[in-house]
């Protein structure tokens, strides 16, 4: 009995450790590598589509991606069975504050993270408490962010997607929104809000008709040039073909100066990156532009200083650049207005802003922005000589400026100013490399369509095509 008795609690132990061992988490099969996309932050009747794409790639123990904004970067580690991010390096650039406020939240999500699962093609990350943090899908081969379409049976029908916004041309009226993913190849319309118009009655059932189609579309195909949007079902609703996408920035880009101060001056492209001269400082920055409003993030300046009155004058004008929310675009014209609609600042454009200048530097007819030398060996650094005396390009991994002198004797170049983003350590050492080797310069001498940039001693220091 003694016996049978210790072989029943033997029994009983062994049932209670196999019990216990049921309730440990099964060990993750899937690996957390690949491309994703986001689809909700948080969890239950509390999960939040994001607005606009957030990705992620995770190759190793190295985490990167696009989140909303800004790109980030940084690693991932398992301690005691917990998964751990460390805190993100990102870029820093400004975008609407809904969407800098979604971001802020990503990245704090992150911190919070302690555990996962793999499972369908969907990854979730939860916190301590196992509540869920941030959900992905696998990131679809080709998404919609940054294309545009026109309807294939009515190419005046038009449809968008900008960072998380959608907006076109339907039968009548112009109509905007917001789109979320929902899973890979997954999404969803928000209501689109239009413009009022009425017309004749068969354009407005077929207006109709085109917006009841995009409030039950849930999933999307790319193929041959057309996108097809599906049904819960994988009927297709409407089926569209590529256009080209007509950036709203389109309106306002180029040279524009202050109708009150022609030597104050804006330079703006179609996708917001800006320069110009302040009363007293050269000024650059990026601007989040859509139909409309336009938001200026923190502008970047060079240091000099000037008589009191200027830089009054600038301390103003760099106020009103940042109260700026929307614009108005006529003839020859461009008015920023705040929230209320008040114009803050007027700039027509130059009176002629293709100016001959009679200059001898080399390619002198290369004058605005979109007119570059590419560093040799590098095709994505380049270098703008405006006829005005500035200088502006892309580095390794800033965008940079500054003004440049050209006497009977050489060439020399102000001091750099530049975006202030954080890139790979390599990029980073290239592009200080790259702003010394212009501090060095003393001339130039252009041939066979190239240009060299020489040191005092005449030593080649810089070559560009």
């Amino acid at each position: 009995m003694k016996h049978t008795g210790l072989v029943l609690i033997a029994l009983i132990l062994v049932g209670g450790l196999v019990f216990a061992a049921g309730c440990i988490a099964a060990p993750q099969t899937q690996s957390l590598e690949g491309k994703w996309i986001l689809t909700g932050i948080g969890s239950g009747s509390n999960a939040e589509h994001p607005n606009g794409i957030i990705s992620m790639e995770i190759v190793g123990t190295n985490v990167s991606g696009n989140a909303g904004v800004n790109l980030y970067h940084g690693t991932f580690s398992v301690e005691n069975g917990k998964l751990i991010f460390s805190p993100m390096a990102t870029t820093r650039m400004a975008g609407p504050e809904h969407m800098m406020a979604q971001e802020r939240n990503f990245l704090a999500a992150l911190l919070n993270v302690t555990g996962y699962t793999v499972a369908n093609g969907v990854v979730t990350f939860t916190d301590a408490s196992g509540n869920t943090l941030l959900t992905f899908a696998a990131m679809p081969a080709e998404t919609l962010d940054g294309t545009s379409w026109a309807l294939a049976d009515n190419s005046k029908v038009t449809l968008e997607f900008t960072n998380g916004a959608f907006s076109g041309k339907a039968p009548i009226n112009n109509y905007f929104g917001s789109w979320f993913v929902t899973g890979t190849n997954g999404i969803t319309f928000g209501n689109a809000g239009t413009t009022l118009m009425a017309g004749p009655e068969d354009q407005m059932k077929a207006e109709t008709e085109f917006f009841t189609a995009l409030n039950n579309v849930t999933g999307y195909k790319i193929a041959d040039g057309k996108l097809l949007l599906t049904d819960k079902d994988g009927k297709t609703l409407l089926t569209f073909n590529e256009a080209a996408l007509q950036q709203a920035g389109s309106l306002i880009s180029g040279n524009w100066t202050l109708s009150t101060d022609k030597g104050i001056t804006l330079d703006i492209t179609a996708d917001g990156v800006f320069n110009g001269q302040a009363p007293v400082n050269l000024y650059f920055g990026t601007a989040s532009i859509t139909d409309g409003s336009i938001s200026f993030g923190p502008v970047g300046a060079t240091k000099m200083a000037g008589p009191e009155d200027q830089m009054k004058a600038e301390t103003e004008f760099f106020a009103a650049l940042d109260n700026v929310t929307g614009y108005k675009v006529g003839e020859g014209m461009l008015e920023f207005t705040d929230k209320d609609g008040k114009t803050l600042l007027t700039f027509v454009r130059p009176v002629d802003t293709q100016t001959p200048a009679a200059k001898a530097l080399p390619g002198a007819e290369k004058t605005g922005l979109a007119n570059e030398w590419v560093l040799e060996g590098n095709s994505d650094v380049t270098l703008n000589l405006t006829a005005d005396g500035s200088f502006n390009g892309q580095a390794p991994v800033n965008l940079y400026f500054g003004s440049y002198t050209e006497t009977a004797d050489g060439l020399t170049f102000s001091a750099v100013g530049s975006t202030m983003m954080a890139g790979p350590e390599d990029a980073m050492n290239a592009e200080s490399k790259f702003y010394e080797a212009l501090g060095t310069v003393a001339g130039y001498k252009v041939v066979d369509g190239k240009l060299f940039l020489t040191d005092a001693a005449g030593n080649t220091v810089l070559t560009f095509a």
